[in-house]
């Protein structure tokens, strides 16, 4: 089966690659103003921008967002940029919560640090944000990330009782896939 091709993008600020979907899209408006692209198909010069404030704060410095545009940016237009920011991060933590819900209901989400290192394949770790420095170290062996979320609300999301520090997904699996592209 032939995987689906994702098309990739650099960040006209720091440079990194990643998926199209998981950057921002700038437009340069018939106006000559910056536009936010929502949908990613404005049409005219536009460039991609990691979602994140430090990326924001060195485009406002350098220049470099503008130079790519060939226009001069609005100061009203960071503040706009910096709340879609904002928005963009609470939607990619809604997407790998419901993730975590549909791989528990599917029933490979590993919970707990016994079950994570019984299992026999490669396994991605996610850490509760509150996790004990005993979890952290059993993570830090393997390929992990810390969530955006304590551990309360953690077994909220999977729907279980108790603080719930540590879950895992088979790195094989569309679940663990899927997480990795909203992570990145």
């Amino acid at each position: 089966m032939k995987s689906k091709h994702i098309p990739q993008r650099s960040c006209s600020v720091c440079r990194a690659k990643s998926d199209k979907q998981d950057l921002i899209r700038i437009v340069r408006s018939p106006e000559g103003r910056a536009v936010i692209d929502i949908a990613k198909k404005l049409p005219g010069r536009g460039v991609y921008i990691c979602p994140d404030l430090d990326c924001i704060e060195r485009a406002k410095k350098s220049g470099s967002l503008a130079h790519a545009l060939g226009i001069s940016i609005d100061n009203n237009f960071w503040p706009e940029l910096e709340e879609y920011i904002k928005n963009f991060s609470v939607n990619v933590n809604l997407k790998i919560r419901s993730v975590l819900g549909l791989a528990r209901k599917s029933g490979i989400l590993l919970i707990g640090t016994d079950k994570i290192a019984d299992f026999t394949h490669k396994v991605l770790v996610l850490c509760a944000s509150d996790c004990s420095e005993g979890v952290k170290s059993f993570a830090a062996s393997r390929e992990n990330f810390t969530l955006d979320m304590n551990s309360e609300e953690l077994s909220e999301v999977i729907g279980s009782r108790g603080g719930v520090q540590i879950v895992g997904l088979p790195l094989s699996s569309g679940f663990a896939k899927k997480i990795m592209s909203l992570k990145n």
